[in-house]
């Protein structure tokens, strides 16, 4: 099923013979060599009994604290999971055991007693704020596991993305709980799920300097006069197949103008993903007037894929003939621009956020636009090599 849920489909695009297993989509007797080769392994395998699933799974790796001061990410975040996976934050069922005569009822919804697994799983609130972030399955894998050191462990296995996610939202929430436990108002979803975001773009600024090309390292540059400049970039899983977008659109001075971030639920691949990308970049521009763009991409790939027909019987085919089209009809000028990752950070860092959007809620945002996304422009726009 997830095999015909990754084709691109769109309407009124006509349909093409390819043979997906070249990445052109075109036939060769190469290809093909290599297509019966790798049945042949495959065959050979089974017959010796190899990958099959009479071999016993490696067993889970014990915990390790030296996992939580190995995170790169602020001292203030590695305590917090350091006294979580110890359980003794201040949860109210925590103080009832040292002896307290207090009300141990959640301080967020009043109708269970507060533990760990309450607080940071089954309270209807936060709930709210795992399925807004995209983590609902982490949620639910979470809450099977008993003790909190299993909970860590199993954060700590999660890849990169996921977990330093986990960890943000895990550390937003605390401090969303302990300002309703001092009596304020209650923290909306949105304003939980910021915060996380903003844990994971300091986290980020920890790892260091931002990725450079082999060559001269770059910044972001700005467009003639009269020109918006459009920066996109696609992510992908390979794991899960699951895309993610973002794009960043600006002038002549540098000013944002608009920017976006979303998740697909389900992509082919990188490249799909970059097209995806694109493709609603254009649109999005497109609805509020701009008609002269340059757009700027890391995909080579993708410049090649906009500027001939060359990519069109490949597996994302369809996006871009779907993305020239819109060049074609909705714009007075338009040029394609190959630029390195360096100088295309923001739209990088969008599309990185955009992976833990819902994926039938993407974001668009227009002037002013919100502190996370200027934080990432601050950081196109600075010298190379320079952390901000």
């Amino acid at each position: 099923m997830i095999r015909i849920l990754r084709i691109p489909v769109k309407q009124d695009m006509e349909d093409l013979l390819a043979w997906h297993y070249d990445k052109k989509g075109i036939f060769s007797v190469k290809s093909a060599c290599h297509v019966l080769d790798d049945g042949r392994t495959r065959d050979r395998c089974r017959q010796r009994g190899e990958g099959s699933g009479s071999t016993t799974s490696p067993k889970a790796p014990e915990f390790s604290w030296k996992r939580i001061w190995q995170l790169r990410c602020p001292p203030k975040i590695r305590h917090f999971l350091w006294r979580f996976t110890h359980n003794s934050l201040p949860l109210r069922m925590n103080i009832a055991r040292r002896g307290m005569e207090i009300d141990t009822r959640c301080p967020v919804c009043w109708r269970l007693d507060e533990d760990g697994g309450h607080c940071f799983l089954r309270c209807k609130y936060v709930k709210e704020c795992w399925r807004a972030m995209n983590l609902e399955g982490i949620r639910i894998r979470l809450s099977t596991l008993s003790g909190a050191e299993q909970v860590s462990d199993c954060i700590l296995s999660l890849k990169e993305e996921e977990k330093m996610a986990t960890i943000g939202l895990l550390w937003s929430w605390w401090n969303a709980r302990n300002k309703a436990n001092a009596g304020e108002q209650r923290r909306s979803t949105d304003e939980v799920t910021f915060s996380a975001r903003m844990a994971m773009i300091s986290t980020a600024n920890v790892k260091g300097p931002r990725p450079v090309s082999r060559g001269r390292a770059c910044s972001w540059d700005a467009p003639p006069e009269g020109i918006w400049k459009i920066n996109i970039d696609g992510g992908f899983c390979e794991e899960n197949k699951r895309g993610a977008w973002g794009f960043v659109v600006r002038d002549s001075e540098g000013k944002a103008a608009m920017a976006g971030a979303g998740c697909m639920e389900v992509v082919a691949d990188a490249l799909c993903a970059e097209a995806h990308a694109c493709v609603e970049a254009l649109k999005a521009v497109a609805e509020v007037g701009m008609q002269s763009i340059l757009l700027e991409t890391d995909s080579q790939l993708l410049v090649k894929a906009l500027k001939s027909k060359e990519h069109d019987q490949a597996l994302g085919g369809v996006l871009f003939r779907e993305a020239k089209f819109l060049i074609a009809t909705l714009f007075n000028s338009v040029s394609v621009k190959f630029a390195t990752r360096s100088c295309n950070y923001a739209a990088h860092e969008l599309a990185k956020l955009g992976r833990y959007r819902d994926p039938e809620h993407p974001a668009v945002w227009m002037d002013p636009l919100p502190d996370f996304v200027n934080l990432a422009l601050a950081c196109d726009l600075a010298e190379p090599g320079v952390n901000i």
